[in-house]
């Protein structure tokens, strides 16, 4: 059997491997003169006649690794792919590779190859990852689903504004869209820390040019209550994995987003996913409703409100946290333009935890901030 040499794999194999004796298929005995091996039954060597002995050697024949003894919890691959038995061939001279894994739990990896007639079995102990290990396995898995996670938005006319609201918001206007589609949920920590790595690793490619020099786009905050937010090392809390991702100012949105393959939506963009072609207040209707958003003490896991969906099933578009958009504030909607990167105020749109039902309702566009404004009520999606 030959195992693979890393420092890793040697440990593994040390602490995880208890192997019992190797069990013949079939008993042998050997010719003391030409060493050749025959079945029990024989007794004298078909070639000299001499009288065959016990021996300890196998014939040399296909033998199987059996891995009925690992828990059933417990994954093989053999090559690359999951089996569904636990029993595996192994051809003489050709050697097979073997990967055994469970949720939670370090895999181990080992190359067998077949080197006589035997049953090998293995009663296997994969140790438990560490909390470390653990949060990465949870960061890929969430940052996946989320990246494709994305509803469409069709091609049209969409009505926009209100004529009943703030003065900034009449009268309604309709515009256009190509279509779209745009996060069913809000970036999350998970998806933020790869993007974090990312710039670390490889500059600044995908920031934008305006931004403040030898910015690091790690989510901080000096002020008191909003440290339990902030990231250790490139590190989000432990536990909000899944939480949107919070202390972001305008330019890490930008960034983000332009890393994705996506970009910030515009404001009228955001306002047609959430809220349709009907004038809707809010995005599910016309009343405010707790039960459907998120408003309480501080943010919480996306996409723990699907009744509160908007017309195209994106979710917490109202509470949880508000979200930066790319566009620049103008006192009348159909003046304004996109955001720069130097003159104005981006607009940010939705509503958070901390608001009230009007700062909620989907047409509301008073809230403008700096581009450089960090908040635990602020976080982001994307559009493409």
């Amino acid at each position: 059997m030959l195992m693979d040499k890393s420092s890793e794999i040697r440990i593994l194999f040390a602490l995880l491997f208890v192997f019992s004796f190797a069990l013949p298929i079939m008993a042998a005995k050997e010719c003391p003169v030409c060493n050749k091996l025959y079945k029990d039954e024989v007794n004298f060597c078909p070639a000299d006649g001499e009288k065959l002995e016990f021996t300890d050697r196998v014939l040399e024949k296909d033998i199987i690794a059996d891995f009925t003894e690992m828990p059933l919890d417990y994954k093989l691959y053999v090559e690359g792919e999951q089996l569904p038995v636990r029993i595996v061939n192994l051809v003489k001279d050709e050697p097979l590779h073997v990967s055994i894994g469970a949720d939670g739990k370090r895999n181990c990896n080992v190359t067998f190859l077949n080197a006589g007639d035997s049953v090998l079995k293995f009663n296997i102990d994969l140790p438990e990852k560490s909390p470390e290990e653990r949060r990465k396995v949870l960061v890929a898995s969430i940052s996946s689903q989320r990246d494709m996670d994305m509803q469409k938005i069709p091609a049209g006319n969409y009505v926009l504004g209100s004529n009943r609201a703030n003065h900034d918001e009449r009268p309604t206007r309709t515009v256009y869209t190509e279509g779209f589609y745009i996060d069913k949920c809000e970036v999350t920590m998970a998806q933020y820390e790869r993007f974090l790595k990312d710039i670390k690793e490889h500059g600044h490619k995908w920031c934008h040019p305006d931004e403040p020099e030898n910015k690091d786009h790690t989510p901080t905050h000096t002020y008191a209550w909003a440290q339990r937010f902030s990231w250790n090392n490139g590190i989000p809390p432990r536990g909000k994995e899944d939480h949107p991702v919070v202390l972001v100012d305008w330019y890490d949105a930008y960034a983000y987003a332009s890393w994705a393959g996506k970009r910030l939506p515009t404001e009228n963009e955001w306002e047609i996913a959430a809220r349709g072609n009907d004038l809707r207040e809010y995005p599910w209707g016309n009343t405010f409703d707790k039960a459907k958003c998120h408003i309480g003490n501080a943010p919480t896991a996306v996409g723990k409100y699907p009744e509160g969906a908007s017309p195209f099933g994106v979710l917490d578009l109202a509470g949880n946290v508000a979200e930066w958009t790319a566009t620049a504030y103008e006192e009348r909607a159909s003046n304004a333009k996109l955001f720069g990167g130097k003159y104005g105020m981006p607009i940010i749109k939705g509503g958070s935890w901390d608001d009230t039902s009007r700062g909620c309702r989907s047409s509301a566009r008073d809230i403008r901030r700096s581009p450089f404004y960090k908040s635990t009520t602020v976080g982001f999606r994307c559009v493409k």
